[in-house]
């Protein structure tokens, strides 16, 4: 699914910021191991200055190392990390907007660094975005 939005007519993310005057594009990532992995899906919200890019496509996802214990604290809680995404397919410029705990921020930047997505395309050719990236924390892995 592909949601079209402006920076303040909401799409899957809260405002914070990022986007201006912007059209906003949300996507909704897959982050389950297997069809009876409980873990939902991240948001993932892009903008670009130029026409309607096609949506990037996550080809590389590392999944960050966290504790049980801060896993089972934070389940569904809402963490927004946000991004540059270059023409490449890279994230840079990673930062975590929104956290229900510090200890989630420096593993999930390191993980976000590794991520390799298939860039966002306008006319056949790769655009580098700002993005925004929801994640909610499964119950249990």
């Amino acid at each position: 699914m592909n949601i079209v939005s402006t920076a303040s007519s909401g799409g899957g993310l809260p405002e914070l910021g990022v986007f201006q005057n912007e059209k906003v594009y949300t996507v909704y990532l897959d982050m389950r191991a297997n069809d009876e992995d409980p873990i939902p899906s991240w948001t993932l919200q892009h903008a670009v200055l130029q026409p309607p890019p096609t949506p990037p496509y996550a080809m590389l996802e590392v999944v960050p190392e966290f504790t049980p214990e801060l896993v089972r604290k934070c389940a569904r809680r809402l963490i927004v990390a946000s991004a540059t995404m270059d023409v490449s397919g890279k994230l840079d410029q990673v930062s975590v907007r929104q956290s229900p705990e510090s200890q989630l921020v420096g593993p999930l930047v390191e993980a976000l660094k590794h991520w390799v997505f298939e860039p966002a395309q306008i006319d056949g050719q790769p655009v580098a975005l700002k993005i925004l990236l929801g994640i909610r924390l499964g119950a249990s892995r």
